[in-house]
């Protein structure tokens, strides 16, 4: 893993000292928005996507990573603003509606997909869907841009779905599958030829049940359809490793790239997966270099629209085990930080944010590492010298009246975690002990000697099998023309409209 770099300071700090295009201006126009970049619209549009990636998530990857004191990529990005993540039918939503109103500025119910708010789950009244709006990845393709999305978890997951699919039931991926490719009848024909690249996990759904996949998996297709097969007859170069991926260039698009049967493995446990599969910053830059140079050979040289989403922070979350969910809002971190070093952020608008967080916290008062005081501590316990994550994987260690240093304890004495969940499988019931030598089996059954070993779960106050999403705004980041329009606290369909705004489209 390496470390978020910190160098896209210069990047921005370089884009707004040419010609200051970062600097705010009007565009006053009726009906159109003031735009940054002195009214330039953005060529190009890369949005990122943490799953489950709430503030508490950033915070504690940025400890873990670069130091309380430290910067990532998104903290230097130059406009912020807070996004409410509410749905149509539920105060805390799930992925479906929430990028369905990323995607297409309309909020919709728990469950729906690229449908509005008069789509119940399922249908489940039996009075048809409602209206399809148009997303952006549609409208971009129909402008004549080229157009990917890219996931770390399932391509026909609920978040990368929701760019090109509408659907009234996110699980049923076998018929989302469909809707992406060119010649079902099935096919959303708002796609044009396709879309142009479309790269993650979820191999099972374009695989028959009776078929074994390249890595040994078997399909999850019922039809006896092979889509590898009929997406390669409808012209997509299609690639399932490393080798296969590092070997794409401009000429191969369209191309369908399916990494893993299920969900693509986390950051932490990707060199070791047998069939070998691209990082995530491998993949945001591999799709920016065949984007744009397709899109700068096509006549119409439209430009391109990528959304880039890490899925598995919100699985990780789920879990229990922050130290995955940590590790791979590292990485996301770092493909930002490789695509605003690629791209021209004078006609590249840039935008970060989430879907919706975790019942996930930072607690107690946990102090910086011994190295990072102002003072001289009279004596500290032998853990404090180095502890875990920053400290952010830790215990938490505090100040005695004394000037002492040793494990804060609950009531009852007994040491606590600084990262911990309101619910999930980390309860562990009955009397608490200590993190340090709790025997609790974390992920995989493992039992860790710790809170910062990669298998351990987090404590949590309500015993469920699975951690819950929360409802509490997500903070937007945006650099590029365009910018200027994220501010404030605004609903999450604000997103749609300040990326369609940049970009010009339906005006």
């Amino acid at each position: 893993m390496t470390t978020p770099s910190r160098s896209v300071a210069l990047v921005v700090a370089a884009a707004l000292l040419a010609g200051s295009p970062l600097s705010a201006g009007r565009d006053d126009r009726p009906g159109r928005p003031a735009l940054d970049y002195k009214g330039r619209r953005a060529k190009n549009v890369i949005f990122f996507v943490g799953d489950g990636m709430g503030v508490s998530t950033i915070t504690a990857t940025r400890v873990y990573s670069v130091g309380v004191a430290g910067n990532l990529v998104v903290d230097q990005f130059p406009h912020t603003a807070l996004s409410r993540t509410y749905g149509a039918d539920a105060i805390t939503p799930d992925s479906a509606p929430t990028m369905t109103a990323m995607m297409s500025g309309v909020n919709t119910n728990a469950g729906v997909l690229g449908l509005d708010e008069t789509t119940e789950p399922l249908d489940f009244n039996h009075d048809g869907d409602g209206r399809a709006p148009w997303t952006l990845l549609e409208e971009a393709k129909a402008s004549g841009m080229k157009v990917g999305v890219i996931s770390t978890a399932r391509i026909t997951h609920a978040t990368p779905a929701a760019t090109y699919a509408h659907i009234n039931n996110r699980d049923n991926e076998n018929a989302i599958a469909l809707q992406a490719l060119p010649g079902d009848p099935t096919f959303n024909d708002r796609l044009g030829d396709g879309i142009d690249l479309l790269i993650g996990g979820g191999r099972q759904f374009f695989v028959p049940s009776t078929v074994t996949d390249e890595e040994g998996g078997t399909g999850s297709r019922s039809d006896g359809r092979d889509l590898r097969r009929e997406f390669q007859s409808a012209g997509y170069s299609y690639v399932w490793n490393t080798a296969g991926f590092n070997a794409l260039n401009r000429a191969s698009l369209p191309v369908l790239g399916l990494f893993e049967r299920g969900h693509m493995e986390y950051e932490y446990d990707r060199p070791t997966d047998s069939g070998s599969e691209p990082s995530l910053t491998d993949m945001t830059v591999k799709a920016i270099e065949l984007l744009d140079g397709a899109s700068r050979k096509s006549r119409k040289s439209g430009g391109y629209f990528l959304m880039v989403e890490s899925g598995r922070i919100d699985h990780a979350h789920h879990e229990g085990n922050a130290f995955r969910a940590l590790t791979d809002t590292e990485e996301l971190d770092e493909a930002i930080g490789a695509a605003a070093h690629m791209v021209d952020l004078r006609d590249t608008l840039i935008i970060v944010s989430a879907d919706h967080s975790h019942v996930f916290n930072i607690a107690g008062y946990p102090l910086r590492p011994k190295s990072e005081l102002p003072y001289q501590v009279t004596s500290n316990d032998p853990g404090f010298e180095a502890p875990a994550g920053n400290g952010i994987l830790d215990v938490v260690y505090d100040l005695t009246s004394g000037g002492a240093v040793a494990a804060a304890g609950d009531r009852n004495g007994v040491p606590y975690t600084v990262l911990g969940y309101l619910n999930g499988p980390g309860y562990r019931g009955g009397p608490r002990t200590d993190p340090r030598t709790d025997a609790f089996p974390g992920r995989g059954g493992v039992v860790p000697n710790g809170p910062s070993h990669p298998a351990y779960f987090q404590e949590s106050a309500v015993p469920m099998g699975s951690e819950t999403h929360a409802g509490e705004e997500v903070a937007i980041y945006a650099v590029g023309p365009g910018a200027a329009l994220v501010h404030g606290t605004v609903k999450n369909t604000h997103i749609y409209q300040v990326m369609k705004a940049a970009l010009g489209l339906g005006e």
